[in-house]
């Protein structure tokens, strides 16, 4: 699945993730939609043959290194992982840490997580929760944080 929204803006997000299915696709385009009002974003859904044999294996080594053999051909900008061992922030962190960003890459492994040698390589791992969380749940979140550091650093009033 491909979306894309363009804002009148030179920042481009990029979200990279291995999913089947997308349980929250309304709620994530309500947020794509107020997103694009700040930046161009643009989501990949890279989920492939070669990840579903690997999963079906249940062989999580298999697994995440079929993850970053896909997410490896994109990191560009910014990258930052979401993984549950990254470093939690606040909102008010998150918006200070992405704003003045030309180009952010988010990536979001599948079922089991990712590798620690590939998010060691990217800019910044970040945790959303210190709880175990399925993969397609964070996507949502995240765009919602996204959305909610857009405000912040805009001094909308969606962050109270």
């Amino acid at each position: 699945m491909y979306l894309s929204f363009f804002a009148e803006t030179d920042l481009q997000i990029n979200i990279f993730y291995i999913q089947k299915s997308d349980e929250f696709e309304i709620l994530d385009q309500k947020y794509f939609k107020l997103i694009s009002k700040f930046a161009t974003i643009k989501e990949y859904n890279l989920f492939n043959k070669k990840i579903a044999n690997a999963q079906n294996l249940n062989n999580p080594e298999l697994a995440k290194k079929s993850y970053e053999e896909v997410f490896n051909a994109h990191k560009k900008g910014f990258n930052i992982a979401l993984d549950e061992r990254g470093k939690e922030l606040t909102s008010l962190e998150f918006a200070k840490m992405i704003q003045d960003k030309i180009e952010l890459s988010f990536f979001i492994g599948g079922a089991y997580g990712l590798r620690k040698e590939f998010t060691e390589k990217l800019d910044f791992s970040l945790s959303l929760s210190k709880l175990t969380l399925a993969h397609y749940f964070v996507k949502t979140l995240l765009l919602e944080q996204i959305y909610r550091a857009f405000c912040i650093n805009s001094n909308h009033p969606y962050h109270k």
